[in-house]
Parts: structure tokens; sequence; C-alpha cells
């Protein structure tokens, strides 16, 4: 821990501590930090940020700490972003995947339900179908917790400042670009598997805070501002 960027070390620090409170106080602190859909009455202000630093367990806060570590140092050095610039960069990330996450439920809600102020009491067309009322369901009881939109916004970042950097994969034997490797394998994978609805993982915060990580070092890049050094 002593070899890391004081931001990366200290966003480490706050994620564990979450993580440990979560273990000790149980789902009753987990669903309070965690984020859930406006209409819903479990939805508190104060989730658009903690949620960001909650997670469902010891794997995913490990994927996520291991990715902040190896991908946040980097960036934080001084010759490339600066601590204050990396932890605009994460913020921005994770509230801009939160973000793109909330409008795209409220995109799904408004076309199934003719509202994105939906509830549990509100009647349903009767041409609905079992897939589009499950859809809403999920919506409006799901609960998202994680640090992955923010990292994946650190991935966008690292990819755009350093597309020939050799990047492994799990599950592909050789080094790739990270050039080809985030955007294609990546960020491809969250495409498609937010489309097919597969899995318990909010792709679309994923797309969001990758989007959001770009435009933001491509911003910074054009228009070479030094105010966040």
């Amino acid at each position: 821990m002593n070899n890391l960027t004081p931001v990366v070390k200290n966003l480490i620090l706050l994620n564990i501590l979450v993580f440990v409170a979560c273990l000790i106080y149980g789902e009753d602190l987990t669903n309070l930090l965690a984020m859930h859909y406006p209409t819903n009455p479990e939805f508190k202000p104060w989730q658009l940020v903690t949620h960001m630093f909650t997670h469902g367990g010891i794997f995913h806060i490990l994927f996520n700490m291991y990715a902040l570590y190896s991908f946040g140092a980097i960036l934080e050095n001084e010759r490339v972003l600066g601590s204050k610039r990396f932890a605009f960069l994460y913020l921005f990330s994770g509230l801009g995947a939160i973000a793109f996450h909330l409008a795209i439920n409220a995109g799904m809600a408004y076309y199934y339900a003719g509202t994105i102020f939906f509830n549990n009491e509100t009647v349903l067309p009767a041409h609905l179908s079992k897939s589009a009322v499950d859809s809403l369901s999920q919506i409006y009881y799901a609960s998202l917790v994680g640090a992955s939109g923010a990292i994946y916004g650190l991935l966008a970042a690292f990819g755009y400042l350093f597309p020939n950097a050799p990047l492994a994969f799990m599950f592909i034997p050789v080094p790739i670009k990270a050039k080809y490797m985030i955007p294609l394998v990546i960020i491809g994978f969250d495409i498609m598997f937010a489309q097919t609805g597969i899995g318990n993982i909010a792709h679309t915060a994923h797309i969001g805070g990758a989007l959001f990580g770009f435009l933001l070092v491509l911003f910074w890049n054009k228009t070479n501002k030094k105010t966040f050094y």
C-alpha cells in the first residue's frame, strides 16, 4: 500500500471500510447505501454516491479494487493526470455511469408503462408481455452497488491515453493492445449482455462509466486545460 498513489490508496481504503461496515451491520446498511430506482421508497439521494463504495461480496470488491490498483496508479501519476484530475475522473465516471443507467431504465419504463414515475401500484397496459412486466419489476425493485462504473471510466481513459499498451485478459492467452482490448472485448461484452439482459450485472452502468470517462479525457486532451492539476 505504501507504493500506491494517494487517491488510489484512499479509494481502496474507503471501499474496504464500507465493505467491512456492511459485513458488520448486514443487509440493512447495504440496502441503505445501494442505489434504488428513484420512485422506489427505498431510494435516498445520497445513494447516487454511496453505491460506488458499496459491494455485494468478496469477489466483487476484490475484482474492482484490483482494477483500481492496476490502472489507477498509472493514471494518477503526475506525468499523466495527477491526483486532482484523477479524482475528478473517478467521480465523474461513477456519477456518469449511474446517470446513464437510470436514463436507460427510465426510457424502458416509459416505453412499457407510459411513465418514468411508475411504482408497484401503477396500472400497466393490458397488452404487456410477461417479459416486459418482469423488466419493469427488475427496474423498480433492483438495487445497484459497486465501483464498476467508475472503474470502466478509468479503463476508457487508459485506453485513450495508452492505446498501444499490451493488456492480458483472463480468457485470452495473448496480450492485446489497449485500444483493441478495452472497446472490443470489455465494452463490447457489456453492450452484448446489456441487450440480452443476461447476468445480475448492471452492464448499462459499465457502458455509461466508460463513455463519460472517455469523453472527459478527450475533452481535456483537446482543450489542454490544466485546471485539475
